[in-house]
C-alpha cells in the first residue's frame, strides 16, 4: 500500500515540522530559512532524514518537490533527492537554459526530462515509477518524460532520505538549491506503519 516516507508542507508554517515514517534527522543535517520557509541546500548542507526501520519491498516511488536554483546555471551534477542506495534523482548539465532530470532506480540511469535552468521562481518537480517499468516525469504539472520500461521488476529498500548529498565537504557558501515543499511516498507489500508528526528537528 501506498504510504508517506517523508513530507513537508509547511501546513503550520513552521519549517521544522515534518510528517512520515518513524526516524530522526542526521545531527546538522538541516540549513533553514525560517523567515523564507525554505531549507537551502549546497555543499556540507542537506535534509538527510533515516528510518528506524528501512523500508522492504518498496515497488513504487512518487515525489513531489518545489525548488529553484536561482544561483547560476547547472555546471556540474546536483543531487536533488537519494532514497536508500538504489535511488536517486539529479539534475545534469545541458545548455545554459536547460538542465536535464536524471534518475536512476536500481542500477539503470536514464535521462528522463528537462527543466528551466537556472530558475527564479520555484519549480515542481513530480517523479512516479513502478516495478513494472513505467516512469513519469512532470514540471509544474506537465508531463516533460516517460519511460515505460524502466527497471522493470526491481524492488527496493529504502533506509533513509536525502535532499542533497550529506557525505558532501562544505566547499562552497553558495546554495546549489533551495528546497520548499516535498512529499516522498512509496508503495510496499511491508505492513503498514504509523505516520509520525516530528517537530523540534535539529538547529544547524
Amino acid at each position: 500500500m501506498w504510504r508517506s516516507v517523508l513530507l513537508h508542507e509547511f501546513e503550520d508554517r513552521n519549517v521544522r515540522s515534518f510528517q512520515g515514517l518513524p526516524g530522526s534527522l542526521s545531527p546538522g543535517s538541516l540549513a533553514l530559512s525560517p523567515s523564507e520557509g525554505i531549507i537551502l541546500i549546497a555543499p556540507g548542507r542537506s535534509l538527510h532524514y533515516v528510518l528506524e526501520t528501512p523500508l522492504l519491498d518498496v515497488i513504487g516511488v512518487s515525489c513531489r518537490v518545489r525548488f529553484r536554483h536561482p544561483g547560476r546555471a547547472v555546471t556540474s551534477s546536483v543531487r536533488i533527492l537519494r532514497l536508500g542506495d538504489e535511488f536517486v534523482l539529479s539534475l545534469e548539465p545541458l545548455t545554459m537554459f536547460q538542465a536535464l532530470v536524471r534518475v536512476r532506480v536500481h542500477r539503470a540511469w536514464h535521462d528522463i526530462g528537462q527543466l528551466p535552468n537556472p530558475s527564479s521562481s520555484f519549480t515542481e518537480l513530480g517523479f512516479d515509477w513502478h516495478t513494472s517499468g513505467k516512469t513519469y516525469i512532470r514540471v509544474n504539472g506537465r508531463l516533460v518524460g516517460y519511460h515505460d520500461a524502466l527497471s522493470r521488476g526491481s524492488r527496493l529498500t529504502i533506509e533513509d532520505v536525502a535532499f542533497g548529498s550529506p557525505e558532501s565537504l562544505a566547499t562552497s557558501p553558495d546554495p546549489h538549491y533551495q528546497l520548499g515543499e516535498f512529499s516522498v511516498r512509496a508503495l510496499s507489500r511491508h505492513p503498514r506503519w504509523p505516520r509520525r508528526h516530528v517537530t523540534g528537528m535539529h538547529k544547524p
